[in-house]
C-alpha cells in the first residue's frame, strides 16, 4: 500500500489517529513527522524554531518527509508541512493524502489542554482563548487552499475517548486502507 499522509491543522488529531491505526494494523508503520525530527535533531520543534527559525525547521521537515515516505506507512505531518507547495505535490504524487478536519472550537480546546511549549506558532496565545481562536481561524483560512488539495477528508472532531478513536479507526480502515 502506498503511504498515507495525514494532514490538517495542529491539534486536529493526526498523531492520535495515526498511532491508533498502527496499533490496529500490525503491518502498518506509523511516523509522527515532528517526533522523527525531534529524535534526529536531539531537541524539540520549539527549540529548533527558537534556535534556527521557522524556515530552517521547514527545510528539515521537507527532507524528513521524503526520507520517511515508504509503503505501508502512515505519516502524521505537521500542520505546516503541506504549506510548502513542493511537499504537498510530493505527497499527492507519492501516496494518499487525507485531511483531518476538526472544528475551530475543538482545535482551540485541544490546544488549550495540551502541555505548554510544544506549539511555537500558538504558545503565546494559550492563556488568551479569544485571541487563540482568532489566530486559529486566521491560520485555517490562510491554509484552506493548501489543505483543500488533499484527495480525501476525514472528520476528526471525535477523537476524545477510547471508543471514539476506535470507531474512527474502523471508519478510516474501511475508507482508506483498501485503496
Amino acid at each position: 500500500m502506498r503511504p498515507i499522509f495525514l494532514i490538517g491543522f495542529m491539534a486536529s488529531g493526526k498523531s492520535t489517529l495515526g498511532r491508533a491505526l498502527a496499533g490496529a494494523e500490525p503491518w502498518l508503520r506509523f511516523v509522527d513527522l515532528d517526533e522523527a525530527i525531534e529524535t534526529r535533531e536531539g531537541c524539540s520543534v520549539a527549540e529548533i524554531f527558537a534556535a534556527c527559525g521557522q524556515d530552517a525547521f521547514r527545510k528539515l521537515e521537507s527532507a524528513m518527509l521524503r526520507e520517511l515516505a515508504a509503503d505501508d506507512t502512515v505519516i502524521a505531518c505537521g500542520g505546516g508541512t503541506p504549506c510548502r507547495r513542493e511537499n504537498m505535490d510530493f505527497m499527492l504524487e507519492r501516496g494518499t493524502v487525507v485531511r483531518l478536519e476538526a472544528s475551530v472550537d475543538t482545535i482551540v480546546r485541544r490546544l488549550a489542554e495540551a502541555p505548554r511549549g510544544q506549539r511555537p506558532l500558538v504558545d503565546g496565545l494559550l492563556d488568551e482563548p479569544e485571541a487563540l481562536k482568532a489566530h486559529v481561524e486566521k491560520m485555517l483560512a490562510e491554509r484552506e487552499e493548501t489543505y483543500g488539495r488533499s484527495q480525501h477528508n476525514f472528520n476528526a472532531d471525535r477523537l476524545e475517548t477510547v471508543s471514539q478513536v476506535s470507531r474512527a479507526v474502523d471508519e478510516f480502515r474501511r475508507r482508506f486502507l483498501t485503496l
